[in-house]
């Protein structure tokens, strides 16, 4: 099965790496982008691919009458641009008989009074609500690039990966609860999404952002709460720390943005490290996936969060950031051409006190990424060939209704993106942040202010 046509709405770093990677899975199928801004340089890829483009902002009041025209049964929309409602457009793909993926689960304004409305946790409480009902209607997968998503399919094989190693593994896991139990089985405490990215270019000019995706879309991460699923063996909250009133109690959040707030972490290439904890949808989708409550039982969870270590241009970067705004910054620059050298090793690390941790992820360099696909950093390339991959598995299940990347079948998404991810290894360590103490509670990993 192939799409009939492929609507990409937002041609800007991420929608130019999917390009090649679409045209390479889907040899034929009629590409369409919408950009608000359609300047020389999105121009020229779009003659260069002979693809059709329009010039619009997508907005509440037009996205009907703008994208519904450009779809039919069987095609896609790839939801690639920010403030572009995710709840909307799969309504309307779906009411077009249409397939929808997005990188991020995206409201229509980030400019609400109350930011409370606009965190991970409520913009996944929304949609999940918004989803039920749809299960028997045309696929949507949201939150899917390579962290939201991606990482999901890593942490499975990650868990399967530990398993063996320890042992315990006794039937391959299938249902969400089966994965749920083969954690708690190996008493997996932490699970960091760890991403250190050493990717190299000329640092930014003054009140510059620079970033190796979208600059805006980082901004505004930065800028929100930090936000971690919350695991059964902790103790205590942290200072500053928040339950949510609403959804299954997987999440908590901090009251200080993510830009400040510190954690240690790890990788094969670097060891430990201080990282950013940087709020991220998947920390609460796959805490409350491997959430587990058997009768009888205590209930178990693993902490879940997103350890970030950006590139030295995008941490100077930062500079200019407020607590709470970036009116200081004036200008932005995705760094992908301008990019020397250096890698985006991007994995995640489970920690067990009985088992020890493994990472298990890509180790991506900038010259290979090149080689791989045209337009595309380390970073683009890894959000661009989790997305070309996902788009496959719909195709081969394409009634599944509103969907998270955590109920994908991971050997399949893993098997399709695993070249472009190259090199994907597995890594054994005994680091803890704390030697003495191997409670692995999140106080030992989080650094201060």
């Amino acid at each position: 099965m192939v799409p009939t046509e492929i609507l990409i709405v937002g041609f800007g770093c991420i929608g130019q790496a999917v390009l090649p990677l679409l045209e390479r899975v889907f040899p034929s199928v009629p590409i369409v982008v919408v950009d608000r801004v359609l300047d020389e340089a999105r121009l020229s890829i779009i003659r260069r691919h002979k693809l059709k483009a329009v010039e619009a902002t997508v907005s509440e009041s037009n996205y009907i009458s703008l994208l519904g025209p450009k779809l039919s049964p069987g095609g896609f929309i790839l939801n690639l641009a920010p403030s572009v409602s995710s709840c909307d457009l799969i309504e309307l793909a779906q009411n077009c008989g249409a397939f929808y993926l997005d990188s991020g689960i995206e409201p229509w304004a980030y400019e609400e009074h109350d930011s409370s409305f606009l965190t991970n946790h409520a913009l996944r409480v929304r949609l999940l609500k918004f989803a039920k009902g749809r299960e028997n209607r045309a696929t949507a997968l949201v939150a899917h690039g390579a962290n939201p998503g991606f990482v999901s399919a890593l942490v499975k094989e990650a868990l399967l990966r530990l398993a063996r190693r320890a042992d315990v593994l006794a039937d391959m896991p299938f249902t969400r609860g089966q994965w749920a139990g083969l954690a708690r089985a190996l008493d997996v405490r932490v699970v960091q999404v760890s991403e250190y990215d050493s990717q190299h270019a000329r640092p930014p000019e003054p009140f510059e952002f620079a970033n190796t995706w979208s600059p805006e879309g980082f901004i505004t991460e930065c800028l929100q709460d930090a936000e971690l699923g919350w695991g059964t063996h902790e103790t205590r909250l942290p200072a500053t720390a928040y339950r949510h009133a609403d959804g299954g109690g997987a999440a908590i959040a901090l009251n200080r943005p993510g830009h400040r707030t510190w954690v240690r972490s790890w990788s094969p290439t670097h060891g430990p490290f201080n990282a950013r904890l940087i709020t991220h949808n998947e920390s609460i989708s796959i805490a409350e996936y491997l959430t587990c409550e058997s009768r009888g039982e205590s209930a178990y969870r693993p902490t879940v969060y997103y350890a970030y270590r950006p590139t030295e241009a995008t941490s100077l970067s930062m500079q200019w950031l407020d607590d709470r705004s970036a009116r200081r910054i004036t200008t932005h620059r995705v760094m992908k051409d301008d990019i020397e050298s250096g890698m985006d090793e991007l994995g995640v690390l489970l920690m067990s006190p009985r088992y020890g941790a493994i990472w298990y992820g890509s180790q991506l360099d900038i010259d290979r990424a090149r080689t791989v696909a045209p337009y595309n950093s380390a970073t683009s390339l890894q959000v661009a060939s989790s997305i070309a991959a996902a788009m496959q598995w719909i195709l081969q299940n394409p009634v599944r209704g509103v969907i998270e990347s955590d109920a994908l079948d991971h050997q399949t998404v893993l098997n399709a993106a695993a070249h472009a991810w190259a090199p994907l290894s597995a890594h054994f360590t005994d680091w803890s942040p704390c030697r003495t103490d191997n409670s692995l509670v999140f106080d030992q990993f989080m650094l201060e202010q």
